[in-house]
């Protein structure tokens, strides 16, 4: 019965964390984006400064622009993906401490009730 119980519950915990990946991708790849649209943001400014000169300010904006808008769009992936992480984490978490005291409760519980009585009338220790 204890190796069922185990099963069951190393099986209801992979089903509630099968999607957790996924935020835990989006938090870390987000602002790595972000940072790649930056760096190519500021190599199109410096492309355009490179071309235009400082006559035409712009075409140099127009590449920092772009460098912000990843920037801050990484960011905002991230930190919305993160309250959503925490909070099924902390859910998890809670469910696998409530299956554990349950589980042993349970355990408790069987054994008692298979334990057989001495002749004598008290259980056997």
């Amino acid at each position: 019965m204890t190796k069922a119980m185990e099963s069951a519950a190393v099986d209801e915990i992979q089903r509630m964390r099968r999607m957790m990946p996924v935020l835990d991708t989006m938090i870390t790849v987000a602002p790595l984006l972000g940072i790649f649209g930056t760096v190519i943001g500021i190599i199109v400014s410096f492309d355009a400064l490179r071309s235009t000169g400082i006559e035409q300010p712009h075409a140099v904006t127009a590449g920092i622009a772009q460098a912000l808008i990843t920037t801050a769009a990484g960011l905002g992936i991230a930190i919305l993906s993160l309250f959503p992480y925490n909070y099924f984490n902390s859910r998890i978490d809670a469910a696998v401490l409530r299956i554990e005291k349950y589980a042993t409760s349970l355990e408790i519980v069987f054994d008692l009730l298979s334990r057989k009585p001495k002749p004598n009338g008290h259980d056997i220790p």
